[in-house]
């Protein structure tokens, strides 16, 4: 590939993406670089992976705070090509050099160059050369070159956007975490988002449970006008049937037992901003005909009121049954499917876009280590591919709750990982359901533990003696629950943000629940 064949991949690749690729390919064969990305710099002042050649495929995504490395910090002031002589200077890349997980020798070349598009930071060209000569060859002015490619490769997707940085859908509590789209599935739901965010009309986020349909919602409310005003989000299928209307819409004082106050609702709270009903699906018929009415007309009417009160917020729903079959079964209103069917966005399942598994993992894997004080966290290409192959029916959900156990395991066998780099092996990931090759089924009349296969997942039942005396089952559940807190609290040395996380919960139940087991004691009533 030669530079003509560069030059000729801005007009003739299909998108961004696929064209800094080419631009890359046409550089690795002038250069003898071991590593060459593109990185991308967001809003934030983040640069982000966009493209790369010889890194680990977990990059893509990855995200760089400039403050916090030397040299990419130099990179984006500098006014040219710049070349880091200084083996002091700690390398961005070092232990994502493909089929390396240690660190890189601090003496090797390296060089970057900033992009740049009518005078503001694009992103960043780097190189790196394991030889310390690798790039004598390449002289600052074809450095030049292929850089004003990559920029101009930028802004094939169009607009001021074309940084076109990772797909930052940051959710609420412990889901702050950016969700890398870098597969063409993910790809399509950003450009769905960026072309439904402006506008009001309601849209409909389908997909199965785990997938994201939240980090969805908040993208389309952070990016459309509506952004400083209030995003509500309201779980349909925790509200009491009784209650629903009372909810959503408010209600006046006196207007039914126990109202002893007038109450505003969610669509009330919205009002100006974004209104996001999750689990549509598990609505009431009489709660989905007022919501009609709401989008219809931009009424409300709170129980007990004789006048309707004008009301305008942007609706988006989620749900993960198929709206249609509740159509037909009489659960769901057609009118309402329809008004909601405007532009419906169908989050993928991990399954279906399991080249960004490893971006995913890398993420979730950081998230921890900054909580635990650990200087990074590697995996081996093993414990990746394991990762890669799962079947993942929770989807990203299920994902992150793997990834930190494993992270959790290492660092329990390793001892505090202040300061230090953990490598997970695949000995501390588990990976359920992760494909044919790991169900194995009971032969007739064995004898042993008969083996029990729901879909999606594994459960193993031990037999009994057969004297033994049965027990009921609410003991027994209370029992092992109590069990499994027991070895939780003890593995996480009494730290119930730790225990939660080992058992899949939150830091405030994990708590609740152990004081309730007796496992650990109850708080000091608060003096007044």
């Amino acid at each position: 590939m030669t530079l003509l064949d560069a030059v000729l991949s801005l007009s003739e690749a299909p998108a961004r993406d696929e064209a800094l690729q080419r631009i890359l390919r046409a550089l690795a064969q002038a250069t003898a670089a071991d590593a060459l990305s593109v990185l991308t710099a967001a809003e934030d002042g983040s640069v982000g992976v966009a493209a790369q050649i010889g890194l680990s495929p977990a990059t893509l995504g990855l995200s760089f705070r400039p403050a916090e490395h030397p040299r990419l910090r130099r990179a984006t002031v500098a006014a040219g090509p710049i070349r880091f002589l200084d083996p002091s200077e700690p390398d961005p890349y070092s232990g994502w050099l493909l089929g390396s997980a240690g660190e890189m020798h601090p003496i090797h070349a390296c060089m970057a160059v900033p992009l740049r598009v009518q005078g503001r930071l694009a992103g960043l060209l780097t190189l790196d050369a394991c030889d310390p000569r690798g790039l004598r060859g390449l002289r600052d002015e074809d450095a030049r070159v292929f850089a004003g490619l990559c920029a101009g490769a930028l802004r094939l997707d169009g607009g001021p956007a074309f940084a076109a940085e990772p797909l930052r859908l940051v959710g609420g509590g412990d889901e702050d975490a950016a969700l890398p789209g870098r597969s063409a599935a993910m790809r399509r739901v950003e450009r769905e988002i960026a072309v439904l965010a402006p506008l009001s009309v309601p849209v409909l986020v389908t997909g199965e449970t785990g997938v994201g349909k939240e980090l969805v919602a908040r993208a389309l409310h952070e990016r459309s006008p509506r952004a400083g005003r209030a995003l509500v989000i309201v779980n349909c299928a925790a509200i009491p049937a009784q209650l629903v209307e009372s909810e959503l819409f408010g209600h006046r004082k006196g207007a039914f037992t126990g109202a002893t106050a007038a109450r505003a609702g969610r669509f009330e709270a919205a009002r100006g901003g974004t209104i996001f009903l999750d689990e549509i699906g598990e609505l009431p018929l009489a709660a989905q005909a007022q919501l009609l009415r709401v989008l219809q007309e931009g009424e409300i009417q709170p129980v007990g009121e004789d006048r309707p009160r004008r009301v305008e917020a942007r609706v988006v729903a989620a749900t993960n049954r198929d709206l249609r079959r509740e159509v037909a079964e009489g659960r769901f209103r057609a009118d309402l499917f329809h008004r909601l069917w405007v532009y419906p966005i169908c989050v993928p399942a991990l399954r279906e876009r399991r080249e960004d598994i490893p971006a995913l993992c890398e993420r979730f894997a950081a998230g921890l280590a900054a909580e635990l004080g650990a200087a990074r966290v590697d995996f081996t290409e093993p414990a990746l591919r394991a990762l890669a192959g799962g079947a993942w029916p929770g989807n990203v959900r299920e994902l992150k709750n793997a990834v930190e156990r494993a992270v959790l395991r290492r660092t329990m066998a390793e001892g505090s990982a202040a300061g230090r780099a953990l490598v997970l092996r695949p000995e501390d990931v588990d990976v359920g359901g992760a494909g044919d090759d790991a169900v194995e089924r009971a032969a007739p009349g064995r004898p042993g533990a008969p083996r029990v296969e729901p879909a999606g997942e594994r459960l193993w039942l031990a037999s009994a003696p057969p004297d033994a005396p049965v027990e009921p089952l609410a003991d027994a559940l209370e029992r092992a629950r109590r069990e499994a807190f027991a070895r939780a609290f003890r593995a996480a040395g009494g730290n119930a943000a730790m225990a939660g996380r080992l058992l899949g919960l939150s830091r405030s139940f994990a708590y609740k629940e152990a004081v309730r087991l007796g496992l650990i004691p109850a708080p000091e009533p608060r003096k007044r």
